[in-house]
This record gives structure tokens, C-alpha cells and sequence, in this order.
């Protein structure tokens, strides 16, 4: 297993991302506010363990954050533009905190490009939770339960409204549980996404 990295335009200004090129299936992970792509090279048992079950691998900084530069562009429409500059369809998109929102919004966007959702602790949708009742991706919901950042009740709230999410809340864990305890974490990760393989 290896990472390329990649600084091309897109939307207009430079992006930076990384990639594991070798795979059939692809998933995105999309960094929290407090972290960049890089940060996720130390889940290095999570990304064995996607690189064995053929999946190929993308991480983009977003517009303004690590090595990309700013854009004036939305969030959800940066997503868009990424998408479709990478020609990616049917693929999994994992958002951690703000950008786990982004990930609902773009899901709820382009439900036909999104194989599924895992959100860690979604931010910034705490107000807009009711436009996510017709949201059917298939959707892993997690939160630690000691977050301080985004309250926990916002996933079951969540998994009531949602009609195909299932919410696993982390004991003792914090915001950024999946580097706290990254075995625990691919736990509900792995089971999910092979699930989502079996159907």
C-alpha cells in the first residue's frame, strides 16, 4: 500500500490531496476543522484495512485548510467539483465533524453518486436536521459520548429522522474518537462497510 500526493487546480486554485491509487471501490475522507488530509495516515490499521477490502483511497484538503489554497467556493460545491474533476461515481464518503455535515448535504444533493455516508460527529447542522427525513444513502452514524464539540443527542435525533442510519455512540470516548481509539472505531467501521458489500 502506497499514497501519492497530488496538488492540482480544481474549482479554480490549487487543491491538495492524497491517494491510494489500487482498488475497485473508492471512498473520500473529508477532515474536520482542526485537522488536514494528512491527518488520517495515522489510521494506519483503518487504511490496511480498506486497501484489503479493494477499496482506493482520496483525501483532499479543503479550499483554505493544509496545503490548498482558499476559495471563495461552498463547501458542498468544492465536494462536487472534486467529484467530478476525479470522474468518481458509487463511491463512499466518510466526514469527520464540519465535514461531516458537508457530507449530508452533499449526499442529500447527489444521492446517486453516494454508495453511503459515514459521519463522525456532524457539525453545523443542528438547526437543518428535518431536511435529512428523505435522505435514504445508507448512513453510519458516530459520536463519542463525552463530545464537547457536537452534542451527541444531534445523532439520535439523526437516526429517528433518517430512514436507513444506524448511530453507535463511543463510551469514554471525545470528539476525534476514531484517532483515540482507532480499534474500536474500525470495528463499526469495517462491519458497516462489509455489510455494505454483502447487499
Amino acid at each position: 500500500m502506497y499514497f501519492v500526493e497530488k496538488e492540482e487546480e480544481i474549482a479554480g486554485k490549487k487543491v491538495f490531496y492524497i491517494k491510494q491509487p489500487v482498488g475497485e471501490k473508492d471512498i473520500i475522507f473529508m477532515h474536520g476543522k482542526s485537522y488536514t488530509a494528512s491527518d488520517f495516515l495515522k489510521l494506519n490499521d483503518t487504511l490496511i484495512g480498506l486497501y484489503n477490502l479493494k477499496y482506493r483511497i482520496y483525501a483532499f484538503d479543503f479550499p483554505g485548510f493544509g496545503k490548498s489554497q482558499p476559495n471563495n467556493i461552498e463547501p458542498v460545491n468544492f465536494i462536487e467539483a472534486f467529484v467530478d474533476y476525479k470522474k468518481l461515481d458509487n463511491f463512499v464518503l466518510f466526514g469527520a465533524s464540519m465535514s461531516g455535515g458537508f457530507a449530508l448535504k452533499y449526499a442529500l444533493l447527489h444521492p446517486e453518486k453516494v454508495r453511503a455516508i459515514i459521519a463522525a460527529a456532524p457539525a453545523w447542522i443542528q438547526n437543518e436536521i428535518e431536511q435529512f427525513k428523505n435522505l435514504n444513502v445508507p448512513t453510519l452514524l458516530l459520536w463519542g459520548a463525552n463530545d464537547n464539540k457536537v452534542d451527541p443527542k444531534i445523532g439520535n435525533k439523526l437516526k429517528e429522522i433518517m430512514p436507513n442510519a444506524r448511530l453507535h455512540t463511543f463510551r469514554g470516548l471525545s470528539h476525534p474518537f476514531y484517532f483515540e481509539n482507532e480499534n474500536l472505531f474500525d470495528q463499526y467501521f469495517f462491519d458497516f462497510l462489509k455489510n455494505l458489500d454483502e447487499k
